[in-house]
């Protein structure tokens, strides 16, 4: 009985030391570990011990330990707009955790931010709402609340003496979703909340401030001013009238104004402010272009009708406008009639204009493509004076030939930005009375310009009235100045002994920084790729290969962080799927952060289809990122991998006697395979060696994929021995590289004996003519073999042809 009483008075006293050992931690918070409001992902804690009271500034150091043992927590971002007893020091109520990892199971110091202690002693818990995200995850969202030890108040304390002292504390937010438009005016409502526990603002006047980088040119306060009261964990709407700057930059731009007003003891208090506002712009400067509203028949000493289209790509306007033609001389073009300028007061967005020209061309001009330059002078609507040369390429028509002409060139965009990828679609016509034979086709971008495709084309035939597509792509470097570039295509034929070439040109805008910078934008970090190579670097069709890409962000000052990368190729073979298959990974990847003006580098193993063909594929890379600031952005970059797909052009077997006569032909039949996935071309056969051939050469053409062909020829042994030789055929593969396959063939030569003058002998009693000297049957000599063997030959030739004739006949499948 005692000893249960004893073990009840235990219990009970156990019970009561557990329940003042709590009371007693709640009250001093010196280091206490934070709590979520609902599971967590993690414990936060602080390592503040000053006891705090009203108005003291303090350090916050912050530690997240995190809870999973497989999954790391990244893209942490603080928001203390609901803290009550503290604020941020800066006047803010978010802080970003840049760069911070906490590793799976581990703990990770995430901040430490300079803080004022606001409250007045009587709560010492302060809520944190936490975003993060845990193993890649879309943000989570947590309220976590941490302890102080804070000075309680007493009655006894005097009321501070300067009634600066006591502030309201009001911050400024935005919608995160906003932005405005440039050119525009729009309504933007701010919101302002006073988190104060110690004072109410009163009388609050609104003030913007302006600056030559704001691109918000007006800020009006349509909320009536000033606004009465804004009391204590209140908040009240600011609505703005702002209108934007037609000619601002996109991205993320700070609105600057102040706020005067009283607190609670009729004190006048200033604070400035800056939020952030995300403006769009769908204004294009002006962008003259000058292109053939028609077809140009001009031949050499002739006059003809030079008609043109004058467009503004862009959507404002141009003023001033002056076209001049320039550079004609007797050599080349000269003016009929007209003063060669026309000019235009304004060009408005969008709007085209017709011009035309009557012209001569030189005798002494060579048929082929000639430009004819134009000068085009226009002021924008900044005043900027524009000044650039574009060139009209005439074709000139002369003697019989391959007359290779431009018909076009155009590009998918005619305004670019450092990081856009475009490309450049050129189309070609043959317009003589002959096919061309090989022809390159070239672009070149000048130095502002990277092509992101091969800039060079082989085109192994353009038949006559044939016309030829052909796209090239570019991306403008990262260091490019504004203005127009251009952009030169040349065609000309491979084995151009006559120097005939054509070269047409146009010009696309870059629109870089306004400033004349070479950075390439002030506020949205971009990515792209600064190089990339492949191992080999002539992909063989069928087998793996390494790719290695270097990955730039161009921003001088701001990093970009989870940077999630995807690549693909848009064609792909109906039989066996995409032409690049990931080895051993996915195809998208994961880089962590790179930082300003750095690189980061990536590698896979790629495995090509074997029916892919030979030519260079386009392989596009998305990135989705975000920036220092936590703002979403996208990229697209192109690169181009070249493929090839190996030949395979085989013989069958060549099968000769091994003995014959001098001068005795001997029919020798095979067939030919083209056994590859891809055509071959300029197939051909030569015999060399100890015969006389019929025939001795012969072209069969270019073969397609499975293609069989049947062929026979005649070899003639022309001295006795031993005769060898070889029959060589040439081809050229899907690349231009000639390749031989050589058969040797090889016999013994006899030398053919003539009768005897008495005729051929036989063997037989009473025939006395008919015997040999020796008395040797006919039917067991020399002779009777001879005379078999040709008839055996005969008989031969005779089955070769038929069999000939019927293989030709029939239709080969392979």
């Amino acid at each position: 009985m005692m000893k249960k009483l004893m073990l009840k008075r235990i219990g009970t006293g156990f019970v009561l030391m557990i329940f003042l050992l709590t009371a007693v931690l709640s009250v001093t918070g010196t280091k206490l570990e934070a709590y979520a409001e609902e599971a967590s992902d993690f414990v936060l804690t602080h390592d503040c011990d000053d006891e705090l009271e009203q108005g003291d500034s303090f350090e916050l150091p912050l530690i997240m330990k995190n809870l999973s043992t497989t999954q790391e927590i990244t893209n942490i971002e603080l928001d203390f707009s609901g803290a009550g007893i503290a604020s941020l020091k800066n006047g803010g109520t978010i802080y970003v955790a840049t760069g911070v990892t906490v590793p799976a199971n581990g703990e990770e110091e995430i901040a430490r931010i300079d803080m004022r202690f606001i409250g007045d002693g009587t709560s010492n818990i302060m809520p944190v709402t936490v975003k993060y995200s845990i193993g890649g995850s879309p943000l989570k969202t947590r309220t976590v609340n941490l302890f102080f030890d804070v000075k309680k108040p007493s009655a006894s304390e005097p009321t501070p003496s300067d009634p600066s002292e006591v502030k309201p504390n009001i911050i400024a937010t935005v919608p995160d979703n906003i932005s405005l438009s440039a050119g525009k005016t729009s309504n933007v409502t701010v919101t302002l909340k006073n988190i104060s526990t110690a004072s109410s603002a009163r009388d609050i006047l609104f003030t913007p401030i302006y600056s030559s980088e704001s691109p918000f040119i007006s800020v009006t306060p349509t909320t009536e001013m000033p606004i009465k009261q804004l009391n204590i964990n209140s908040s009240v709407e600011l609505k703005l009238m702002i209108e934007t700057d037609k000619f601002a930059n996109e991205g993320l731009k700070p609105l600057k104004f102040k706020l005067t007003y009283k607190n609670s003891r009729n004190y006048e208090i200033t604070t400035e402010y800056t939020v952030y506002i995300k403006v769009v712009n769908y204004q294009t400067n002006c962008k003259l272009v000058l292109t053939p509203s028609g077809s140009i028949s001009a031949s050499v000493g002739s006059t003809f009708q030079l008609p043109l289209t004058l467009k503004n790509d862009g959507n404002l306007s141009a003023r001033d406008v002056k076209i001049t033609l320039k550079g004609l001389s007797q050599n080349t073009f000269t003016l009929v009639s007209g003063t060669g300028r026309v000019d235009f007061e304004r060009l408005y967005g969008n709007e085209t204009r017709s011009l035309n020209f009557t012209l001569r061309a030189s005798s002494s001009l060579k048929g082929g493509s000639h430009p004819v330059t134009f000068s085009l002078v226009y002021t924008d609507e900044k005043g900027t004076v524009i000044s650039e040369d574009q060139e009209i390429w005439i074709p000139i028509s002369g003697s019989g030939g391959a007359v290779l002409e431009i018909l076009e060139i155009k590009p998918s965009m005619t305004t670019v930005k450092p990081g856009d990828t475009f490309n450049v679609a050129v189309k070609i016509k043959n317009s003589g009375e002959y096919d061309s034979g090989q022809v390159k086709i070239m672009a070149d971008g000048t130095s502002a310009l990277l092509p992101v495709s091969q800039n060079l084309h082989i085109v192994q035939n353009i038949k006559k009235g044939e016309e030829k597509n052909i796209i090239f792509n570019f991306q403008p470097k990262p260091d490019a100045t504004r203005g127009g570039v251009p952009i030169t295509i040349s065609v000309e034929p491979v084995d151009n002994q006559d120097g005939f070439s054509i070269s047409q040109a146009i010009s696309v805008f870059i629109d870089s920084d306004s400033t004349g910078d070479s950075k390439e934008g002030k506020n949205v970090p971009k990515i792209i790729i600064k190089s990339y190579s492949s191992d080999p670097t002539l992909v063989k069709a069928g087998e793996n290969f390494n790719l290695s890409m270097e990955f730039l962000n161009t921003h001088s000052t701001r990093l970009v962080r989870n940077i999630k990368g995807s690549f693909s190729v848009t064609e792909s073979s109906s039989e066996t799927g995409n032409v690049f298959t990931p080895v051993g990974s996915s195809n998208t990847f994961y880089v962590d952060k790179i930082d300003p003006q750095e690189t980061a580098t990536w590698n896979v193993t790629l495995y090509t289809i074997p029916d892919a063909k030979s030519k260079t594929y386009t392989m596009s890379i998305a990135f989705e990122y975000e920036d220092d600031l936590g703002t979403q952005h996208t990229a697209t970059e192109v690169i181009g991998i070249p493929v090839y797909q190996p030949s395979r052009f085989e013989v069958s077997e060549i099968s000769v006697p091994p003995e014959t006569f001098v001068g005795q032909p001997v029919y020798i039949g095979f067939e030919m395979y083209n056994l590859g996935k891809t055509d071959i071309y300029n197939v051909k056969l030569n015999v060399e060696g100890d015969f006389e051939a019929q025939p001795k050469s012969n072209y069969f053409g270019n073969f397609e994929s499975g293609r069989v062909e049947y062929f026979e020829l005649n070899l003639i042994p022309m001295m006795p021995g031993q005769a060898n030789g070889r029959i060589i055929f040439q081809y050229e593969n899907a690349s231009g590289e000639v390749q031989e396959v050589v058969k040797e063939i090889s016999m013994n030569v006899m030398e053919m004996m003539m009768p005897p003058d008495g005729g051929f002998p036989v063997d037989g009693p009473g025939m006395p003519g008919m015997e040999e000297p020796t008395g040797k049957s006919f039917f067991k000599s020399v002779w009777f073999y001879v005379i078999a063997g040709v008839v055996v030959a005969a008989v031969v030739v005779t089955i070769i042809l038929v069999r000939r004739k019927r293989k030709k006949d029939k239709e080969f499948e392979f």
